[in-house]
């Protein structure tokens, strides 16, 4: 059920004189706030309104007071990061136009442009949106390169280990487990960093079908961390089991191609080769990373396969892992 928007509708009106709500598109999760399409003083706008309550109910696991201020942290850093970050990124890796970001006390509100009515669409899983999307990916990285994630996640991503301790305690004894802390340390101390989206499923992107522009959005879980560790969330989120085992090291060849020609747009040359030889080796380690989160979150989800399992027999043959 959608949050009545009359809660946010006080801090709304210290900034706009006239309010009409046109079309309630999603709640937000477990109960966290909506988004809906509307008008704002007769200009058409898209508004995320959040608070997030003290108890979360959620179908799959018990929110504890860690997982819960993990959440509401997640939407400080959205707040942040388009207040301070998406303003400056290049053409190439957009993000959705934020107008306004309001606050008062525990309830957020971001004013948004409408991507459908600047002629973008919800991506698809076809073969050009997943390039487009590469494309993105390749440039926002090479963009952030070696940029600090001041005011951020320090380490990106909503699953890395720091932040799921809940779940890895469900975890059953296994090599899996025994190795996350190992997994984890390998990801983190990789000296080639930029920042990452941090949920960079394709539900979290928009494409324009005639220029194949791409616009980002969902930034709650942006941060520190290897480029890597996004593309693997991407095709994991729009390829099945079969496509991944066929297709995957193609579309990574595609990233690491875009990621060499943005590397040199923005000054980055020389360090390009050695930043790909260290990415590439980190492939099969962000696979196996994620595997941990879903094997202590949901291990029966559809996302542990074969392609999966095989990132960590590789990861256990490169790294040592036993």
């Amino acid at each position: 059920m959608l949050v009545c928007m009359s809660f946010y509708l006080p801090l709304i009106s210290l900034h706009y004189k006239n309010f009409e709500i046109t079309e309630s598109i999603t709640a937000l999760w477990s109960g966290c706030g909506e988004i809906v399409r509307c008008r704002l003083d007769d200009n058409a706008c898209v508004i995320k309104a959040i608070s997030v309550p003290d108890h979360i109910n959620h179908p799959r696991i018990t929110q504890t007071e860690f997982s819960i201020n993990r959440k509401r942290h997640s939407y400080e850093v959205e707040f942040y990061w388009y207040q301070q970050y998406a303003s400056k990124l290049p053409a190439q890796a957009r993000a959705l136009r934020c107008y306004e970001a309001l606050e008062q006390q525990q309830k957020k509100v971001m004013v948004f442009a409408d991507f459908v009515a600047d002629g973008f669409t919800n991506a698809q899983v076809h073969k050009q949106h997943i390039a487009a999307i590469l494309k993105w990916l390749a440039y926002f990285h090479a963009f952030h390169f070696e940029v600090n994630p001041d005011g951020l996640w320090q380490q990106g991503s909503y699953w890395h280990l720091a932040t799921r301790p809940d779940e890895y305690e469900k975890m059953p004894d296994s090599a899996l487990k025994r190795q996350a802390k190992n997994i984890d340390r390998i990801l983190r101390e990789c000296q080639y960093r930029t920042l990452i989206h941090g949920d960079a499923k394709l539900a979290n992107f928009a494409v324009n079908c005639t220029t194949m522009e791409v616009l980002g959005y969902d930034f709650q879980y942006t941060g520190g961390g290897v480029g890597v560790v996004d593309v693997m969330y991407f095709l994991g989120s729009c390829l099945n089991e079969q496509q991944l085992n066929d297709t995957a090291d193609d579309y990574l060849a595609n990233y690491f191609q875009y990621f060499s020609d943005a590397m040199r747009m923005f000054g980055h040359a020389k360090s390009t080769p050695v930043v790909i030889k260290a990415w590439r080796a980190l492939w099969p380690v962000a696979w196996t990373d994620f595997y941990r989160f879903l094997a202590g979150w949901s291990p029966e989800h559809t996302k542990i396969n074969t392609y999966m399992r095989k990132q960590f027999q590789i990861t256990k043959i490169n790294f040592g892992a036993r």
